[in-house]
């Protein structure tokens, strides 16, 4: 008599792993066709059916994995913005010297900035068409951005490296400053993004005061 072949321990973890990431793997297809055709052509005059047709899918495919075109723009401005939440979340702001933190800071800001540019650019152009209701979270991250430039700051003042006389404005300065990179860096251009992610945190210790 044929013996029964044991079951696989994990066998159906395993599976479930599989569908978990080609579930993921589909999402993202539709998230890096979205962020295209919503930059070139604006949200509003992107349809869920062109973008349904270019992936070769139909409608009930897209809204299987998203409720709705505000829901694919929610995602899409999220997954923006935590790539820049990442940086300052990766770095303790309360330990070390603030114009070293400071620098590496900006640095790993304006490189994650030069790399998302279009989604960066859609970003601020295309969050006014989400609801007031699911803006808490992508305000609340940008937010996060700022305070922690702004503890980095106040640090550098009490140490006597920083000079400056308004801790907020100049955080909220110099997250603007980083984030318009977007609006003006070109891939073709003079400088590389290493360079001019140097020359910015240069320009970042000149502005608050490092001597």
């Amino acid at each position: 008599m044929a013996l029964k072949k044991p079951k696989s321990a994990g066998r159906g973890k395993a599976k479930n792993g599989i569908r978990s990431k080609l579930y993921d793997f589909k999402r993202q297809q539709i998230l890096d066709v979205a962020e295209r055709f919503f930059y070139l052509r604006g949200f509003q005059a992107t349809t869920v059916d062109a973008i349904a047709e270019e992936l070769g899918v139909t409608k009930p495919f897209i809204y299987y994995h998203f409720e709705n075109k505000r829901d694919i723009l929610l995602h899409l401005l999220e997954r923006t913005m935590s790539k820049s939440h990442s940086v300052f979340e990766a770095v303790d702001v309360e330990n070390g010297p603030p114009e070293v933190i400071l620098k590496g800071l900006v640095r790993q800001f304006a490189l994650v900035v030069i790399e998302t540019r279009v989604s960066t650019a859609m970003f601020w152009r295309d969050e006014k068409d989400l609801p007031v209701n699911n803006k808490s979270h992508i305000r609340k991250m940008k937010r996060d951005i700022d305070n922690s430039l702004a503890k980095v700051i106040e640090r550098g003042i009490k140490s006597g490296v920083f000079h400056v006389t308004d801790t907020k404005m100049v955080s909220i300065c110099i997250a603007g400053m980083i984030t318009w990179i977007y609006t003006w860096y070109q891939s073709d251009g003079r400088c590389s993004p290493e360079e001019v992610a140097d020359h910015m945190s240069e320009y970042v210790l000149n502005m608050v005061g490092v001597r």
